[in-house]
């Protein structure tokens, strides 16, 4: 095979040196703002080429569709949130200390990436069945969830309970706080952008989650 066919058959999404992955990212970044402004149905890839300010074509090198590139951008999401939760699992602490510090911290990265947020409502509001991704992420999620709470239901330091409703649960919890923002500023003069209000409102989104497990 000659150099230039062997240039043609690269795979879209395949590293091409610093240059290439400073593109990539910038275009998962891109993508990320604008799935979230848009929905995926709302979106084309004219414009997240447009807001990458790259051309479509070489949008394509880097994914071969819309679809593609949607599935990698919920990766990369479910990823961020995993590594938070694997993060305090890892710290050795007892099961309500865990929780509060997972459950912390995902309520941070959201109130910092409100595209983030935004992301995951569009996604549920737009048939995730569609896709497969979607459902081997919530898979993942739940044998995550179940492999910490069976054990401690064995041991007697939690109350039984569902773990498909538990995770809606903490998922509503910590989205709909954030999304509510504007009623906090309705009813309280001041968002979330108010580090003291910030704390309020995540300290109360741990305490529901903790006594909904019978931690608090």
């Amino acid at each position: 095979m000659s150099v230039p066919a062997r240039r043609r058959a690269r795979r879209p999404g395949r590293p091409v040196g610093a240059s290439g992955d400073r593109t990539r990212e910038r275009v998962l970044a891109a993508a990320v703002a604008t799935f979230a402004r848009q929905g995926l149905a709302g979106t084309s890839v004219r414009d997240i080429a447009r807001q990458a300010r790259i051309r479509v074509s070489t949008l394509y090198h880097y994914f071969r569709s819309k679809e593609a590139l949607y599935q990698e951008v919920q990766e990369r999401v479910h990823g961020q949130v995993r590594e938070l939760v694997v993060s305090a699992l890892g710290q050795g602490l007892d099961l309500r200390e865990t929780t509060r510090r997972a459950i912390g911290a995902l309520f941070d990265l959201f109130v910092a990436n409100r595209a983030l947020m935004q992301l995951g409502y569009r996604t549920a509001l737009e048939s995730p069945a569609r896709f497969g991704a979607e459902r081997r992420l919530a898979d993942r999620w739940l044998g995550l969830l179940e492999g910490v709470l069976k054990p401690a239901e064995g041991r007697g330091e939690i109350k039984g309970i569902d773990p498909v409703l538990l995770m809606v649960t903490i998922d509503a919890l910590v989205h709909w706080h954030i999304v509510n923002e504007g009623l906090y500023r309705q009813l309280l003069g001041r968002g979330l952008d108010d580090p003291e209000l910030a704390g309020r409102v995540r300290e109360h989104v741990i305490s529901v989650a903790l006594r909904t497990l019978g931690l608090d």
